[in-house]
């Protein structure tokens, strides 16, 4: 027999698990915080790609940062910013798999949202697991490919340092991918519901 205790925790658990999937539109909350973090990943991931931060230099009051599209210089209450004339083809690929991770982040939570709508279809939800993990690895790509090339370029000069727009990359990978898990637990959580219940 189930104490006092045991049966308040037991229903304060049930209680909590119908608010948490009330909350999550019906979905379980792995879904809801895996979906919220593909969100959170596309915004940092678009705010890392355009912004013109992705290097910064600083030395004797002037300071040069620049990104994938332009370069900016900035000196006492002057500052001007010019885009790339001539783009070399490395640089191309940086903002060629940056701007396909970005095109597949929105894809993958576009077939998140399409989830919600569409419940009983595992293969949406294996969808955008598989397009969370693609543009991980876009951007990793473009990421790596970026320092590379600037170390290279810059030759250990210690005057450059990379700046939040990159780091800013590098930190929507990292949630892609958590995102990614999440999903994948999902879909664990939900066939193993499913073999429960023959449901």
């Amino acid at each position: 027999m189930f104490t006092e205790k045991e049966k308040l925790d037991n229903n304060l658990k049930i209680i909590l698990n119908e608010l948490c999937t009330m909350a999550c539109g019906g979905n379980s909350c792995y879904f809801g915080f895996g979906l919220f973090l593909l969100i959170l990943g596309l915004v940092i991931d678009v705010i890392g790609v355009a912004s013109p931060y992705w290097i910064l230099a600083d030395e004797d009051g002037v300071k040069v940062n620049g990104g994938l599209w332009q370069m900016c210089t900035s000196a006492s209450d002057v500052s001007e910013c010019s885009d790339f004339t001539k783009v070399q083809d490395w640089l191309k690929a940086v903002r060629g798999f940056g701007i396909l991770g970005i095109l597949l982040l929105l894809l993958a939570v576009l077939t998140a949202f399409l989830r919600i709508c569409m419940k009983d279809r595992a293969c949406v939800l294996v969808l955008t697991i598989v397009l969370s993990f693609m543009a991980a690895v876009c951007i990793v790509i473009s990421v790596s490919v970026f320092g590379k090339k600037y170390n290279t370029i810059v030759k250990n000069s210690s005057i450059f340092s990379f700046h939040y727009a990159f780091v800013s990359c590098i930190l929507s990978i990292i949630i892609s991918v958590i995102a990614g898990i999440f999903m994948i637990v999902e879909v664990a959580k939900r066939s193993s519901y499913t073999s429960m219940t023959g449901r």
